[in-house]
């Protein structure tokens, strides 16, 4: 997939995010043809965007290992994960994806 096509598909969803009925409790959004399954940590979203064919069951187990991995690698001193702390420590984020995803 391109990499504008995935920045498109990035910058859409917190627009799609916030048409969403508050009072619902879903972690998924789907659209025409993609499927974003996402996990709120302290202000911000863990996002998996897949295709809308794919297995949920498998998309929400690998965002539930991929969740674990933002507060494991991107904590601060203080204990706080924050959008600094995650984006300074993004290279050791991105590998435990990398690992948790082919394991």
């Amino acid at each position: 997939m391109p990499r504008s096509r995935i920045e498109g598909l990035l910058a859409a969803f917190p627009k799609l995010l916030s048409s969403q009925d508050k009072s619902r409790q879903h972690t998924f959004i789907e659209t025409g043809s993609v499927r974003y399954v996402y996990f709120p940590i302290e202000g911000m979203h863990v996002v998996l965007i897949t295709t809308k064919g794919s297995n949920i069951v498998e998309d929400l187990a690998t965002l539930q290992l991929a969740s674990k991995c933002v507060p494991e690698f991107g904590m601060s001193v203080d204990g706080d994960v924050s959008e600094a702390t995650v984006t300074d420590r993004a290279f050791e984020i991105i590998c435990a994806f990398d690992e948790a995803i082919s394991a």
